[in-house]
């Protein structure tokens, strides 16, 4: 199993790509999203976008993630999308003053 990882600080309104659309992730294990900041809990957002239409779909949306805390995303159903050229990328958002952890595991 491969991993893709991210560390994501919090900006107000600023998506970062974590898949871009065209990789052909096949198939996503899991995501571990996991709190690093020393004393703020992250507010935290993962969506769908693609980007030939505009399609947004929210996986999660504004989830409050305590300090030293990790969540895991593992629901098969909600991980499976379109990645290939035309499909779907996969963007974090972190609120302000917040620093994020993300691991992604592929297949």
């Amino acid at each position: 199993m491969a991993s893709i990882y991210h560390n994501v600080t919090g900006s107000t309104g600023l998506d970062v790509e974590l898949i871009a659309a065209g990789l052909n992730v096949a198939s996503i294990g899991s995501i571990a999203i996991t709190n690093t900041s020393s004393s703020v809990e992250a507010s935290v957002s993962i969506k769908l976008f693609k980007d030939s239409d505009g399609s947004t779909f929210q996986m999660i949306s504004n989830v409050a993630i305590p300090v030293g805390t990790t969540l895991i995303l593992d629901d098969q159903s909600l991980l499976r999308f379109d990645n290939s050229r035309r499909g779907f990328g996969l963007f974090a958002s972190v609120a302000s003053d917040t620093v994020c952890d993300i691991l992604i595991n592929t297949a």
